[in-house]
């Protein structure tokens, strides 16, 4: 055991599934041990939190998601979540009798969460557990995956791996993950085992870079019947660079890796490199080895890449000539029975089209889940049901601005522009190039009236965060178009004076060749803004072309053909494209390997932990944690029991 005494911990086994422990007072002990990693909580509570997070499809009812694109630089999620509290949830008690159940929710990237607040159904805000505790029940997870495997395993040697790659700093939980990945002849003995193990390598690859997000939900007294129905909700901000990210999907064996190339990378996975289905390309810290720094060679190979992307795709995007893409994670889709995503577009921007795709990559041949809106809308409905566990889930949505508003004005104040210079030049060109200076001194105030007049025009819009990030590059090209007349009244105020009886100006070849400049520039402006004005003006006028499956209420007439596996529905419907990526806060894969048979296997090893030996491979009496109890705990002791049978 760990040596720690009841008085730090408060833990006590009292019950079926009961524990005295007091979340605050022993998140604040184990937080008291500075510099020290904390251990696992109990392998039972673990084994029980464990198959929750495992089958969050059978006891999740519906998840609903609702995505707001608000603010520039944040992207807004809103869960509700609706379940019915587990029979088997573990409950734990606290100083004063209150009686919690310990419900995880979701799964969390191990990184700052922003504005996250957790509410109930009666909008009362819900505990969660400290960062310490936090990690012991993730501990406990693993502890009760690891225990899956005795008599296998040196618990003296694995539970210090266990510490540092759930609890340890960054260095130490790298560090412990490439242990873990490391080739067989390399990696340490004790870690074969557990390697090996399907449920032990999941949840390692799952914790390495996730935690669980916890809540306590109060149980009510034990002799009283307490509603196991609940409904949570969950809001927290994701931030987002709006940077353009093109996914690499790799597969290696039965193993898939989906990763983004947000930045560079030292290689690509070289198959002759791994080992097993524990494959993973160099420089990925979730394949287990340490990460390498790029080559300057391939940094500069992956700029150029990124540059041509910008003008493939970003430029026609930033100029409204195609729909802007926005790829979003939904890790959450396959921890509900029923999931319903809901997109609303800001102010000033609709969607054009939107799609849900969510399935197994390591599987070929397996139904996936696909829904998708094709029309002009300001929100979008995406639904899925019964997503497996292991599975890669991802939405994506065209926004395009809307015709009416800022860029009508913007199409008619540069129309303006570049009609009120073609004029001028024409007369200066065919009629004469002397005029008087009275005349050019009218012709320059109409200039400047007109410049401020279009300018004001166009600096006024109710457009604020996405959609103003969106027509931030239509209005430059806007703003060059108001320039002009300003450039063209300077050439004309310094053309050359001749003195006569009437005063007039010469316009030379200088002055003439600036005019036709003007007239250029103004006319591409309003000729690249009148493009996107009619290319939006399209995609209202098509209205829907291709309703959800979900839609009864239409024929079958616009009904598409799918892909035969889940890894060509990537390629065929944009998923592999550029897009803008918004990086989820939520928990997600890195590798794909899970089947329906690893699964049932996992939740039957899981399930039988309390029975006889022979049909168990669970080993609670081993589990080396940090309950102070030791063999008063009664999971032991029927353990026990059973081994003297």
């Amino acid at each position: 055991m760990t040596g720690l005494d009841e008085r730090q911990t408060g833990q006590q086994t009292i019950g079926d599934g009961e524990w005295s422990l007091d979340p605050t007072d022993h998140a604040l002990s184990v937080s008291h041990r500075r510099g020290k990693l904390v251990d696992p909580l109990c392998a039972e509570i673990g084994r029980r939190l464990l198959l929750g997070e495992m089958q969050f499809n059978r006891w999740m009812v519906r998840r609903v998601e609702k995505v707001r694109f608000d603010e520039d630089r944040n992207v807004t999620r809103r869960i509700t979540v609706d379940f019915n509290v587990r029979e088997d949830a573990p409950v734990v008690i606290d100083r004063t009798g209150g009686r919690f159940w310990i419900v995880p929710i979701t799964l969390m990237r191990r990184r700052t969460v922003v504005n996250m607040r957790i509410t109930d159904e009666y909008g009362q805000v819900l505990p969660t557990p400290g960062i310490r505790l936090t990690q012991q029940l993730d501990e406990s997870l693993l502890l009760a995956a690891v225990a899956t495997l005795r008599p296998e395993v040196d618990y003296e040697k694995v539970l210090p791996f266990i510490r540092e790659l759930v609890a340890g700093e960054k260095k130490e939980s790298k560090q412990a993950l490439a242990s873990f990945g490391a080739e067989e002849q390399k990696m340490p003995t004790y870690l074969i085992p557990l390697a090996s193990d399907p449920l032990v390598r999941a949840v390692v690859y799952l914790l390495c870079k996730n935690f669980s997000l916890y809540v306590f939900l109060p149980a009510g007294k034990k002799d009283e019947t307490t509603k196991r129905h609940r409904l949570l909700n969950l809001e927290f901000n994701e931030p987002t660079g709006w940077n353009r990210m093109t996914p690499l999907v790799t597969q290696v064996d039965h193993m898939t890796f989906y990763r983004h190339d947000d930045q560079p990378t030292p290689r690509p996975v070289q198959p002759e490199d791994e080992r097993d289905d524990r494959k993973e390309s160099a420089g990925e810290v979730a394949g287990g080895r340490p990460e390498a720094a790029p080559s300057n060679s391939h940094s500069w190979r992956w700029r150029l890449l990124q540059a041509k992307r910008k003008v493939r795709v970003s430029f026609p995007a930033a100029m409204g000539l195609i729909p802007t893409s926005i790829r979003l994670q939904v890790p959450g889709a396959e921890n509900a029975s029923s999931y319903h995503l809901e997109l609303t577009a800001p102010p000033g921007v609709e969607v054009v089209r939107a799609r849900l795709l969510a399935g197994r990559p390591n599987e070929d041949g397996r139904k996936y889940t696909n829904d998708r809106v094709v029309g002009h809308t300001a929100t979008v409905g995406l639904h899925g049901v019964e997503i497996p566990n292991g599975s890669l889930c991802l939405a994506q949505v065209d926004f395009r601005m809307t015709s009416r508003g800022w860029l009508t004005n913007a199409v008619f104040s540069c129309a303006v522009v570049a009609g009120g210079l073609w004029w001028l030049t024409i007369i200066a060109s065919v009629h004469t190039k002397n005029w008087s200076t009275s005349q050019v001194t009218n012709i320059i105030a109409v200039l400047i009236t007109t410049a401020a007049a279009v300018a004001a025009t166009i600096a006024h819009s109710t457009f604020t965060g996405v959609a103003a990030r969106m027509v931030s590059r239509l209005r430059l090209v806007a703003a060059l178009a108001v320039a002009q007349p300003i450039i063209a009244a300077a050439a004309l105020a310094f053309a050359t004076e001749q003195e006569g009886s009437t005063p007039t100006v010469q316009l030379h070849l200088g002055t003439m060749i600036v005019l036709w400049i003007n007239v250029g520039l103004a006319t591409c402006a309003a000729l690249l803004i009148g493009c996107a004005l009619i290319l939006s003006l399209w995609d209202e006028r098509k209205g829907w072309n291709l309703a959800s499956p979900w839609d009864m209420t239409t024929d079958d007439s616009g009904e598409e053909c799918e892909p035969k596996n889940f890894v060509d529905a990537l390629e065929d419907y944009g998923f592999k494209s550029t897009a803008i990526g918004i990086l989820s806060a939520e928990g997600w894969h890195e590798r794909y390997a899970w089947t329906d048979e690893k699964h049932e296997t996992a939740v039957r090893v899981l399930h039988s932990s309390r029975t006889t030996r022979a049909d168990s491979l669970f080993r609670c009496d081993n589990q080396h944690s940090a309950c102070t109890i030791e063999h008063a705990c009664p999971y032991k002791a029927g353990l026990q029991k059973a081994d003297t049978a």
